[in-house]
C-alpha cells in the first residue's frame, strides 16, 4: 500500500468514526450524554470508586466528579460508603440506572446492526477478524 493509500486509509477510519460518534451521540442524548452513558455502562458490571472510573475512562477526576454528580442528580447511581473501610464512596447504579443502562445498550446495540447492514454475514465477519488483529498489534508490550 502506497503513500496516498495509507493517508486515505486513515482519513476513511476518521470519518467513518466521527460520523457513527454522532449519531449516536444524538441517539442517546435523549437520555443522558455520552460520558454519562460510559460511566454508567462501567457501573453496569460493579460498583466502582470514582479514581477507578477516572482511570478506566482516561480523564481527570474533577471530570468524573461532574459526570458523577449529574448522575446522582438525576437518580441513575448513587454514592455509599464502603463497608470495608468507611472512608471510601462507592459508586453503584439505581434500579432506575440498571432499567436506563439496559434500555441504552439495547438502543446501541440496534443502532449498530443496522449500521453494519451494509455488509454481508461475510462480510462483517472479516471486518471484525481484522480489526481483532488490528487492536492486539496497537496493544502489544514493547
Amino acid at each position: 500500500m502506497g503513500t496516498k493509500e495509507t493517508i486515505d486509509l486513515e482519513f476513511i477510519f476518521r470519518k467513518v468514526y466521527r460520523k457513527i460518534k454522532e449519531e449516536l451521540n444524538n441517539l442517546l442524548k435523549e437520555y443522558v450524554t455520552t460520558n454519562e452513558f460510559m460511566v454508567l455502562k462501567l457501573l453496569s458490571d460493579s460498583s466502582m470508586r470514582s479514581s477507578d472510573l477516572s482511570k478506566a475512562l482516561q480523564v481527570s477526576a474533577s471530570h468524573i466528579t461532574s459526570v458523577t454528580d449529574s448522575l446522582v442528580e438525576k437518580g441513575l447511581i448513587e454514592r455509599q460508603r464502603s463497608n470495608k473501610d468507611r472512608r471510601v464512596i462507592d459508586l453503584t447504579l439505581t434500579d432506575k440506572g440498571k432499567a436506563l443502562i439496559r434500555q441504552l445498550t439495547e438502543l446501541k446495540s440496534q443502532f449498530l446492526q443496522d449500521k453494519f447492514d451494509v455488509f454481508t454475514d461475510e462480510e462483517r465477519e472479516t471486518l471484525y477478524r481484522l480489526f481483532q488483529k488490528f487492536d492486539r498489534y496497537l496493544n502489544q508490550k514493547p
